[in-house]
């Protein structure tokens, strides 16, 4: 059975798989059909993961304070490369190439609906910035840098985030 940190907020549709370690920070919750398998999930101070969200790819992904992860966001931590022989799931792992990595998102970020942030061979361990917004539909394999707003397949940044709010998550 996976640990459960009774801290922050589980809806009773969401799934997380017995592997996954779970930290939830006050204030936080993981919303309705939400699936989670990953090695270790953090989410801090008043983050939310929205309904039908999946996080999964078997890696880590760290959340930061007061961060939105919209609708039907995926966040895949860990994927198969073409050089293996093979692809699928069914074939033993010496002959596939796995890459396992971590998703960092910032303090006070923004992920749109249905967009995918994923690791990729160029980019195992990738960050998402604080206070930066990612627009709904977007594909995101590289990191982004603090304070950009930007959308698009292939994600590009398109201006800075003039409304900041503090490193620290701090409200007013």
């Amino acid at each position: 059975m996976a640990k459960h940190d009774v801290k922050g907020l589980i809806y009773e549709t969401a799934k997380i798989t017995p592997q996954t370690e779970l930290e939830l920070e006050e204030g936080s919750w993981i919303g309705d059909f939400v699936f989670v398998n990953l090695q270790r999930l953090t989410l801090h101070r008043g983050s939310q993961i929205g309904a039908f969200a999946s996080l999964t790819g078997g890696g880590r992904v760290e959340v930061g304070q007061y961060t939105t992860i919209g609708y039907g966001v995926r966040l895949i931590s860990g994927t198969d490369t073409p050089e293996g022989r093979y692809m699928v799931d069914s074939a033993p792992l010496n002959q596939r190439n796995v890459i396992r990595g971590r998703i960092d998102i910032g303090n006070n970020c923004f992920i749109g609906a249905n967009a995918v942030v994923c690791v990729s061979k160029r980019s195992p361990n990738l960050s998402i910035g604080d206070n930066s917004v990612i627009g709904a539909l977007s594909y995101v394999d590289n990191s982004v840098p603090k304070d950009i707003i930007g959308w698009g397949n292939p994600f590009k940044a398109v201006k800075k985030r003039e409304q900041k709010v503090p490193a620290d998550g701090s409200r007013p």
